[in-house]
């Protein structure tokens, strides 16, 4: 009773079990064609197995090949995810790299990583000196209050308002860039009710500060001016005293 299902199996499975014959061609045959030995073939196809564990861009001699540096104990940034394979969390090792390359001090990540405690308060007075080219021979300025940070690693970007001749102003920069020459805060607001300075914001993105300007964003010009003055005091200060120890010891 079970040889016409058997038979049957088979004549539906033979037509699936013919392969069409494929051309393989051996190392040796290679070798044979080429006037080589077969034995110098097949340890030339080893060597290039053996090597196949190469670094990465071996034919390319321009590529900087960067090493994954150990974070600090101290550190503000948070550290790159710990992987089983090479494969995987590779842009974020790659942000940390380039972090890493572009802020050794830090300086950039203790004013807008969360972990730090210089870290600048929404609503704060801050004013920017960018330089105008490539060349880096100009510099100017831009100062107005912090309505948004977006912190993105090493695309982290942060939005400064300020009322220029009755016009509201919006600059974004980002905060790694070269182009960036430095970063003041003039003025924080991280004070609490009854205390005097800038009072501390609960919003983290104070765009309603486009609908209706607050006084702070028209006061930038104001408190700009008086950090400038404050700083050609100390600085004829300095000069003052320097001119003193001169005379002193002449």
């Amino acid at each position: 009773m079970l040889r016409p299902l058997v038979a049957r199996a088979a004549a539906h499975l033979a037509p699936v079990a013919v392969l069409p014959r494929v051309a393989v061609r051996t190392v040796a045959s290679t070798a044979v064609r080429r006037g080589e030995a077969p034995e110098q073939e097949q340890g030339t196809f080893d060597k290039r197995l053996m090597t196949a564990t190469e670094p990465a861009y071996p034919f390319a001699s321009h590529i900087v090949a960067r090493s994954h540096a150990a974070p600090k104990t101290d550190s503000v940034r948070a550290p790159p995810p710990q992987v089983k394979h090479n494969s995987r969390g590779v842009m974020p090792r790659v942000d940390a790299q380039l972090t890493a390359e572009l802020d050794p001090d830090e300086k950039i990540a203790r004013l807008f990583s969360r972990r730090s405690p210089d870290c600048i308060p929404p609503g704060s007075i801050v004013m920017v000196e960018s330089y105008l080219s490539a060349a880096r021979t100009s510099t100017t300025t831009f100062a107005g209050v912090l309505i948004a940070v977006r912190r993105a690693g090493i695309a982290t970007t942060f939005l400064l308002r300020t009322i220029a001749h009755k016009l509201g102003v919006e600059m974004r920069f980002h905060a790694y860039s070269p182009m960036i020459k430095d970063i003041k805060v003039i003025q924080r607001a991280d004070a609490k009710k009854g205390q005097p300075g800038l009072l501390r914001t609960r919003r983290a993105k104070l765009y309603y500060m486009r609908r209706s300007e607050d006084r702070r964003v028209n006061s930038v010009a104001n408190v700009v001016k008086q950090y400038r003055a404050a700083e050609q005091k100390r600085a004829d200060a300095s000069k003052d005293t320097t001119r003193r120890g001169r005379a002193g010891r002449a």
